[in-house]
Parts: C-alpha cells; sequence; structure tokens
C-alpha cells in the first residue's frame, strides 16, 4: 500500500476568458520531496502554482494537500490562508519605500516584528 501523495492536483483546468491556459494537468508530490515547475514561458507554470496555494480558482478537477481535498472546479474551496502552502514570486516583491528591516518586519505576525525580532530573522 502506497501513501497518499503530499500534493495531488488531478485533471486541473482553468481559462481566463478564451485564453485555456492549463488543460488537464496531472502532478503527484510525494511527502518529504522536493519538486521543481520547468517549462517555457507563458505554458502556465505561474497559473498552476497560484491553484495550489489558492490565489486562483480551479475550472475543472481537483487539488489535495495531505489527504485533504482543498479545491475542486466549480465549488468552494479552501481559503488560501488555511492551506499552509508559501509563494515565493519570481519577480522582486519587496516595497520600495522601505529598508531591508522594514520589509522584513512587513511579514512578521503583529506583535512579533520589533527590532529584536526582525534580527533574529535577518540572521537566520
Amino acid at each position: 500500500m502506497t501513501a497518499e501523495p503530499m500534493l495531488r492536483v488531478a485533471g486541473a483546468h482553468k481559462a481566463f476568458g478564451r485564453h485555456q491556459v492549463l488543460l488537464g494537468v496531472d502532478l503527484q508530490v510525494p511527502a518529504g520531496t522536493i519538486a521543481a515547475v520547468l517549462g517555457p514561458s507563458g505554458c502556465g507554470k505561474t497559473t498552476l502554482l497560484r491553484l495550489i496555494a489558492g490565489f486562483e480558482e480551479l475550472d475543472q478537477g481537483s487539488i489535495s494537500i495531505a489527504g485533504i481535498e482543498v479545491a475542486t472546479g466549480g465549488r468552494r474551496s479552501v481559503p488560501a490562508e488555511r492551506r499552509r502552502v508559501g509563494v515565493v514570486p519570481q519577480e522582486g516583491a519587496l516595497f520600495p519605500h522601505l529598508d531591508l528591516a522594514g520589509n522584513v518586519g512587513f511579514g512578521l505576525a503583529r506583535g512579533r516584528n520589533d527590532a529584536a525580532r526582525i534580527e533574529e530573522m535577518l540572521e537566520m
């Protein structure tokens, strides 16, 4: 008996208007492994990652994380903030008006973004 994959994408479809971006994508990532999504510009990599994270809604198919279905095309899904999925965008996502400490502090929980905690994160 094989273990349930940590991430399972089954038959994922996504279109933006008439532009079909994903058409039946399947992906399984076993627990304890690292996966990379590779392909040419415009092939749907970012859309797939945004669907997994919950930033976009599936048109069709399903996504499960740790055996729990978090998205099914055409139905409500688990909100992004409850999926425990992190996404690091390819382009810089820093606030240009903040210095390094300000950008790090912005990402910390309220009440945990004091100078000592920011320094701890920078050291890490």
